[in-house]
């Protein structure tokens, strides 16, 4: 090696060393985390244990207790699409070895990475096993800030306009992601709407029937669980009326005779070519006309309802069909449900 190669080496070992003993660690109950400044840190570690209680109250009825060993949470801050990946693993009933890193600017960490992670290790801790695919992302999409969902409502169109969309009896049982590229934005896509449109099904208690769904395919076959809490034939009924509400632009559902407010589609995120992420589609799509996606206000379930240390239950009342396709209204304003958002002022990263 050639001596100005050397000096180039040696700086760049010195520059690493210094980024490294320069990096801010804060602990918190459930989450150890790492980043640039004490100030990033400390944000983050906030937004971690907010969004572990609120989530999990909103999926479980309660916060789930901590966790035997805290998770690693590494934070890089920087004009970079937002993304994230969380690992752990599964041993005889056990969830473990918890590891999680999220990227963006710091206002998309806040309120749709972390977030959008965090909901992976809630869905894990209660259930104790992998989910498909579309499930897992599904719901965590439904967590994510505005304009995230906003991408995913545009990557979904342009995958419907050229034909690349995922059949569902395929979605359903997919376990790992796809190899193509846009497959995997695919299964993002669609997972986010279908998850959003189960959900809404059943109001205030669609979260609550959401994981029963998903515990009772898993031990009887999608089919059964489908007919069970949805009121639908099977697969191919279900596809039908969950493509007929996404090609009349993914309206609010709700009973007949209620007022629909829309609310009006939300900036996009600008994606980061080259790197596989969460939240967001590749550059190449270009966004098209879409009708004014709503926003629903979440209510916990009644913590009577359920209880996650003992385990799914048996049974829910009797559910009524599926509700219809609403008629958009002209209106507009709706305000973000309220657990969407950190609860602390937040200046925007340009």
């Amino acid at each position: 090696m050639d001596a100005p190669s050397t000096r180039l080496m040696f700086a760049i070992a010195i520059l690493c060393v210094a980024s490294t003993v320069s990096a801010a660690t804060v602990r918190t109950r459930n989450f150890v985390v790492t980043a640039a400044t004490d100030e990033i840190a400390q944000k983050a570690a906030k937004a971690a244990e907010f969004w572990r209680k609120e989530l999990s109250e909103q999926w479980l009825a309660q916060e789930m207790p901590p966790w035997k060993e805290p998770c690693p949470i590494k934070v890089n801050v920087g004009r970079i699409g937002a993304s994230g990946a969380t690992t752990f693993s599964f041993d005889n009933g056990q969830v473990f070895g918890w590891n999680m890193e999220v990227n963006g600017s710091l206002e998309r960490i806040l309120d749709s990475v972390i977030p959008h992670e965090v909901n992976h290790t809630i869905l894990a801790s209660y259930f104790k096993r992998p989910l498909p695919r579309w499930a897992d992302e599904g719901a965590a999409t439904l967590v994510e800030a505005d304009c995230e969902r906003a991408v995913q409502a545009r990557t979904l169109n342009q995958v419907l306009k050229n034909n690349q969309r995922i059949p569902l009896r395929n979605l359903l049982n997919i376990k790992e992601y796809p190899n193509d590229k846009m497959q995997v934005y695919a299964l993002y896509a669609e997972g986010y709407a279908l998850a959003d449109y189960l959900v809404q099904q059943h109001g205030e208690q669609g979260r609550y029937v959401y994981l029963h769904f998903l515990q009772l395919a898993h031990e009887q076959g999608w089919e059964t669980a489908i007919r069970k809490y949805y009121n639908f034939k099977g697969i191919d009924d279900l596809e039908q009326h969950w493509g007929n509400w996404v090609m009349a632009g993914s309206p609010r559902l709700q009973p007949e005779g209620e007022m629909l407010a829309d609310a009006g589609q939300p900036e996009s995120a600008t994606p980061n070519p080259g790197m596989e992420y969460r939240g967001q589609s590749p550059d190449e799509l270009q966004p098209l006309a879409m009708i004014p996606r709503p926003l629903r206000q979440t209510a916990k379930p009644r913590k009577e309802t359920l209880d996650p240390t003992s385990g799914l239950a048996p049974d829910v009342p009797e559910l009524p069909a599926p509700l219809p396709i609403p008629a958009r209204s002209a209106n507009s304003g709706e305000q973000s449900p309220e657990w969407t958002q950190f609860p602390e002022k937040r200046s925007r990263i340009q």
